[in-house]
């Protein structure tokens, strides 16, 4: 079997595993019900949610350009903004950030010349977001668990932050990556062992400006609030009363549930998530819980397609 046909199988397996998820989901929640929900929507938190979802793009990308001008790449703030809107419209079709990355890193490396820089900047980027993300779930989590009686609301977070911090540590010490390269025999092959030395390079220029790791690791939190009080005023949008204090525990957890590349664009692991979590001790019912999910998700297309816009105009820009 090629790797073509394994990545078709794969991708059939996650859009059946979506598929069947929210038919599962959905068909238990009376279809009156959610229209009910969403047909009676407050749209007054549209403005604000609007606002912070494109203050989070420019967060995102002062903390990339911050990456990348540590790095000797010297990128306009405008620039990486479009090129994240632009990769934001790619997510829309490819799981786990994928293709937005992969589309930040081709777009950079074009106006760098310098693929490995581009590469090690994005993952830095998205290494410090995940890292803020568990940190933040873990600090709630704790109240949470204890509050609740179920102490998975603090190891969930607990054991990723332990594995974050074993990649981290490969990472800092260089010789985990280059052992895993000799065994797999991948060093083989000379691109691979020197875009691996590149990337060390990047990583001992971020490790090394200590001022840079607290500005990425303040924007990263910055980031990561933002997004929980998107989740808490859509649920507002909703007229679902619930404490900001569980946004802050459950959303982080919810957004590395739909991290795992086994669905497309979190369908169905999104809406599981809500609803096992928003579920629990009558927060929500199932219908508020399963539409703030709907609404999530309307809301991050509809934000998404303006990246599709903007990649429409750049190419029609470049002419025949």
């Amino acid at each position: 079997m090629t790797n073509s046909q394994k990545k078709t199988i794969f991708t059939l397996f996650k859009i059946g595993f979506s598929s069947c998820l929210m038919v599962f989901i959905y068909s238990r929640i009376p279809t009156e019900e959610l229209r009910g929900l969403l047909g009676g929507l407050d749209l007054r938190y549209l403005v604000p949610i609007g606002i912070l979802l494109f203050v989070n793009t420019v967060l995102s990308a002062l903390k990339w350009r911050l990456l990348l001008l540590s790095d000797e790449v010297d990128i306009p703030l405008s620039t990486l903004t479009i090129t994240y809107l632009i990769g934001s419209f790619y997510n829309l079709f490819l799981p786990s950030n994928i293709g937005g990355d992969s589309y930040r890193i081709y777009d950079i490396a074009q106006k760098s010349r310098d693929a490995a820089r581009s590469a090690a900047s994005v993952f830095a980027d998205r290494f410090s977001g995940f890292l803020a993300l568990v940190l933040l779930s873990l600090a709630s989590s704790v109240l949470v668990a204890l509050q609740l009686g179920n102490l998975l609301f603090f190891i969930i977070p607990l054991l990723i932050l332990l594995a974050l911090l074993a990649v981290l540590t490969a990472l800092v010490k260089e010789q985990p990556v280059r052992f895993f390269l000799r065994i797999t025999r991948l060093d083989r092959f000379p691109f691979l062992t020197a875009l691996a030395e590149k990337f060390f390079l990047s990583f001992r220029c971020y490790g090394a400006d200590r001022q840079l790791l607290v500005r990425v690791m303040l924007i990263s939190f910055a980031f990561q609030l933002s997004v929980i009080t998107i989740v808490w005023l859509l649920a507002l949008t909703l007229h679902a009363q619930v404490s900001f204090f569980y946004f802050s525990a459950f959303v982080p957890l919810i957004t590395l549930m739909e991290a795992l590349p086994i669905s497309i664009f979190g369908l169905g692991v999104r809406d599981f998530g809500y609803i096992s979590f928003f579920g629990r001790e009558g927060m929500m019912s199932e219908a508020q819980a399963g539409s703030l999910a709907l609404l999530f998700l309307a809301t991050t297309v509809s934000y998404s397609l303006l990246g599709g816009v903007l990649y429409l105009q750049k190419t029609l820009s470049k002419g025949p």
